[in-house]
């Protein structure tokens, strides 16, 4: 009886044995599942927040464009190389609503300040244009009116840059200037 307890005994291990390693296999796939579920979740909030932030940069960037397009021949007055400049009013109504526009931008945390340099920019266009509307019709003020302008270009392409980097986007800059963004789509 003694073999035959020994052979029952040994099936028994053989069986455990057998459940163990069914059981590990079960614990690692059901790790494995969870890990792969988490880095996917990550991954759809990354995509998320640099879809929302490549959002926000162009809408910003669309604001931008069409104020100046409004503003370019006042510019060219300003500077001299155009003497028929005539105001519009529904330009002037135009630009006031771009203002508006860019204050209700629903930014990211770290374009706040970035934010703030659009809207700077936005209203220092719309001031020299109302001015203009109002009678004062100085070349000279104008252009100092541009020249803070430019100022004003340069610290937003700074604090965009400064964003992109707080926001761990991908950018470059091209020769010209111009800044290239790169974010993950599904």
């Amino acid at each position: 009886m003694s073999i035959k307890r020994k052979i029952e005994e040994n099936n028994e291990e053989e069986s455990l044995s057998l459940d163990r390693m069914i059981t590990y296999f079960l614990i690692a796939c059901t790790i494995i599942i969870g890990v792969l579920t988490l880095l996917l979740f990550y991954d759809g909030i990354s995509v998320n927040k640099e879809k929302r932030i490549s959002d926000y940069i162009t809408a910003s960037d669309k604001l931008q464009k069409d104020t100046e397009q409004l503003t370019e021949p006042f510019k060219l007055y300003a500077n001299g190389e155009n003497d028929n400049f005539t105001l519009v009013e529904k330009d002037l109504e135009t630009m006031k609503q771009k203002v508006a526009e860019a204050k209700a931008l629903d930014a990211p945390r770290e374009f706040l300040e970035h934010k703030d340099k659009v809207n700077a920019i936005l209203t220092e266009r719309y001031a020299a244009v109302y001015g203009y509307s109002l009678g004062n019709r100085s070349r000279q003020a104008a252009r100092e009116k541009f020249e803070q302008m430019d100022k004003l270009e340069e610290e937003e392409k700074d604090s965009l840059i400064t964003a992109m980097e707080r926001a761990n986007i991908d950018y470059e800059q091209l020769e010209d200037g111009t800044i290239r963004f790169y974010f993950k789509t599904y």
